[in-house]
């Protein structure tokens, strides 16, 4: 590498963090710094709340309740964690909601950072080119401030996933297994991470998942008895499968829903808040055939050396944007688990394991993950009604950009002998 190279990728990878915190400092800190009612947080929140005094956290009028005595607003959405998550935001209870909320911002930065630092240190081999991707994915992308500034909580269950991945890539099956668990406690679509490993046979590793989610649901009978839990399973997360949510209030044709059952629902609707019978028959059909052609293109094992890593690489990161595809809902802070995904396509390129006549549709895929959700909304509303097939190619941008990002990643991580061998 010349001294010009050097000094080129020093000065871009400069640039790209002054523009991260630039994103996360303004509009992020500056509009959630006047906000008091703590946006989705408050659900974490009051969830906490309520249980910590004996209550339901699933019963939605209870935290609504609590939030009036507090004086805070009036409506909170549903609580939709699995019961462990309740442990990690205990520490809520200190402060008042617009104090929990500003400080879980810089939290939700600091885990943010700390993505980057373990995709950057388990990638790091694959390509001179790992920290600059990285750093330039999170500093372009504004899912990234927008999970901030709603005050969710995807960063805890990312890390951890990661985390877990990472480790079972270092045959520590076992610790790996206990991280994912605890991703999977804190937010329960890691769980598709699971398959994957059934396909590489890492038995172990989702014992020690299952181990701890045990494990962890234990710890939070305190907090949440087994009556509570056992609601949980049997009637909140049932509720995921159809669009229900516990009853959240949200159209799942709202802007901005970038996940597969959200198109179906479109070409074959039911009621604002529930899927048709036949939408979900037909996206339960078509996201088992992806699993399906995905897991036979993984079935193999994967090549020796550092291409078996970078296919190891892809893999997960095929995972983690399949992840977003299969959800009723899939909002723009959620899509931070496609970082990894828009980061090994980067590589995919600048290492010429994927093909010239790919880098175009790989490039639009990243671009378009990566733009701001507000000016495509903006372009919508702007054009006029005649317009309509634009209007819904726009609305439904994002959501390619899913399907494209989870193509090529599945082409970069294959190991079945039926794809063609690539050359990097």
């Amino acid at each position: 590498m010349t001294d010009g190279t050097k000094a080129l990728r020093s000065l871009l990878l400069a640039m790209a963090l002054a523009w991260h915190v630039l994103c996360v400092a303004t509009p992020a800190w500056t509009q959630a710094s006047e906000q008091l009612h703590a946006r989705d947080f408050a659900s974490y929140y009051y969830a906490v709340a309520v249980a910590s005094k004996g209550g339901d956290p699933y019963d939605t009028d209870a935290l609504s309740e609590a939030a009036q005595d507090d004086g805070t607003r009036r409506y909170v959405h549903p609580f939709l964690y699995a019961p462990p998550f309740l442990l990690s935001m205990t520490w809520t209870r200190q402060l008042s909601l617009g104090q929990a909320y500003h400080l879980w911002f810089w939290l939700d930065e600091l885990l943010a950072v700390a993505t980057g630092i373990i995709l950057w240190r388990w990638w790091r081999p694959l390509s001179n080119d790992t920290l600059l991707a990285v750093v330039a994915v999170g500093a372009l992308m504004t899912a990234l401030p927008n999970n901030h500034a709603m005050g969710q909580a995807n960063f805890p269950g990312l890390v951890l996933a990661l985390a877990g991945l990472w480790a079972t890539d270092r045959d520590r099956d076992v610790l790996g297994g206990l991280l994912m668990g605890a991703a999977c406690m804190l937010k329960m679509s890691p769980a598709l991470f699971l398959v994957l490993w059934a396909i590489r046979g890492r038995w172990r590793a989702i014992g020690a998942a299952v181990a701890m989610g045990v494990a962890l649901s234990v710890l939070t009978l305190p907090l949440a008895g087994v009556g509570v839990q056992w609601r949980f399973y049997t009637e909140v997360l049932p509720t995921f499968s159809n669009g229900f949510y516990n009853g959240l209030e949200v159209p799942i044709s709202l802007f901005g829903n970038h996940s597969l059952p959200n198109v179906i629902d479109a070409m074959m609707p039911g009621s604002d808040h529930r899927m048709s019978l036949p939408a979900r028959i037909v996206s339960g059909a078509l996201i088992a055939g992806m699993l399906f052609v995905v897991g036979s293109v993984f079935r193999g094992a994967p090549a020796e050396g550092l291409e078996g890593q970078f296919q190891r690489a892809a893999q997960a990161s095929c995972f983690g944007v399949m992840l977003l595809l299969v959800p009723v809902f899939t909002y723009e802070h959620h899509l931070i688990f496609a970082i990894p995904a828009a980061v090994v396509v980067i590589l995919g390129m600048t290492t010429g394991r994927l093909p010239r006549w790919a880098w175009v549709p790989a490039a639009l895929a990243v671009g378009v993950l990566l733009f701001d959700l507000q000016l495509i909304r903006s372009l919508v509303a702007e054009m006029p009604r005649g317009w309509l097939a634009l209007q819904i190619a726009l609305r439904e941008l994002k959501f390619a950009s899913l399907v494209g990002l989870t193509v090529l990643t599945a082409w970069l991580g294959a190991t079945s002998p039926l794809v063609e061998p690539r050359r990097p």
